[in-house]
This record gives C-alpha cells, structure tokens and sequence, in this order.
C-alpha cells in the first residue's frame, strides 16, 4: 500500500516562506518502489515534482484556506492525501513582536531560522498564545469568562517587550545542545528579562469585544490589581 503523508505548520502568514513536507511518506514491503513524489501547494495551482527532496517550500500571495496534496506514485494509479493550511493576513495574525525587535537584540538571530523558513513568525505566534495562555491561567478573562481574544489587547506596545523576549528565550532553548553552553546562557537571560517585562506590565483591554479598551479598568500584572481611573 501507498501512504502519503503531509506535515504543515498550523498557520502561515502572506508572504513568509513554508515548508509542505511529505518525507514522511511511505509504502509497505510488498509495494513496488516510488517513482513520483508531488505536491500541490494550493488547489487548480498544479502538482510539482518533489521526488528527489519530498518537500516543497512555499509561501502564498493571498489569505484563505489553503487546500494542499500530496500525491504518490509507484507503478499504479497514485494516492494521494490533502490538508489545509490557514493562510492570515499581518493583520489578521496580530502578532505582539516581529523580527525587527529581535535584531536589535542579537544582529545574527536570522541565521539561526529553521530549514523551511524565512522569518521566526511562528515563533511571535507561540508566544503569542503563551501569553494569553498566561492571563487564562491567572483568570484574566474577557467579560463572558473566556480565554481573551489576541485582539482583547489593545496596545500591542503594552506586551511587545514581553513577546520579543520569550521569542528571543524560546529561539536559544531549540538551538541549545548543553546546559553550559552559549545558547543556554542567551535563553536563560532572555527568560529573566521575558518576567521582568511581564512584570511591568500595564494592561489596557478589550473585554467585550468591542473594539475599544474598557474604559473602567486597567490591568497592573505586577499585583493583579485593577487600577480606576
């Protein structure tokens, strides 16, 4: 039998550069070998020949759902197997840092992007939804007791040093190998300047979904407490 497999990240924005993998693909011992590896990037777009790599890096030009197959062949009729991938606009992703804030920090930082990739997107996204994995965790919840929406903060600049940080501290974690080395060291000071900019936190936020800050309230992380005024 023929199993194509498909790896895609869970969401991507416009423009920035993916990587569609199928190396995981597979057949069994009693199949013939595999002569054609293609991938589709996006439905009518046309199958590509990845054969000799088994992947196919991308990066789309317009928002969507992105539908995505893999297609195998050996000496039949191919199998394939499709995913999607949400495409976002920056907009839409709304993220709290971007890649310039990291630079400013670590002049080579881009040297260290993952095979597959052009940016650390993914990265500002992950710690993106650790923060407000945060705020749930310690009951900051919009007004119906939900987890906040990414957009429930309304200036971005109140969590910008806060994101670039914990990026900056989750980017050294993956590329270090040793508990003493220089790596190691970066994600541990980043980790201590990611709590102290948590810490000085002053949130403005957008509760009911309205689109505007809530004019009642402001959230001081450093003691929870809700300053008025």
């Amino acid at each position: 039998m023929i199993f194509p497999v498909l790896e895609l990240e869970k969401t991507v924005q416009v423009d920035d550069k993916t990587r569609l993998d199928a190396v995981k693909s597979y057949i069994t011992p009693d199949e013939a070998a595999i002569t054609l590896i293609e991938i589709e990037p996006e439905a009518s777009n046309g199958f590509i020949d990845v054969t000799s790599i088994k992947y196919l890096d991308w990066q789309y030009s317009t928002d969507g759902d992105k539908v995505v197959t893999v297609r195998v062949t050996t000496d039949g009729a191919p199998v394939t197997t499709s995913k999607t991938i949400p495409v976002v606009t920056a907009v839409d992703d709304y993220l709290y840092s971007g890649d310039e804030d990291l630079t400013a920090y670590e002049s080579n930082i881009m040297d260290f992007v993952r095979p597959g990739r052009n940016s650390y997107l993914d990265i500002h996204r992950a710690s993106q939804d650790r923060i407000l994995r945060w705020l749930d965790e310690h009951r900051i919840w919009d007004v119906s007791g939900n987890r906040l929406a990414k957009e429930a903060i309304v200036d971005i600049e109140e969590v910008e040093a806060w994101s670039k940080f914990m990026t900056l501290k989750y980017i050294f974690e993956s590329i270090s190998n040793a508990v003493d080395d220089v790596f190691h060291d970066k994600a541990m000071r980043y980790k201590q300047l990611e709590e102290a900019a948590r810490n000085k936190s002053a949130l403005r936020l957008d509760r009911d979904g309205d689109g505007n800050s809530d004019d009642e309230a402001k959230l001081d992380l450093r003691s929870f407490r809700i300053l008025r005024g």
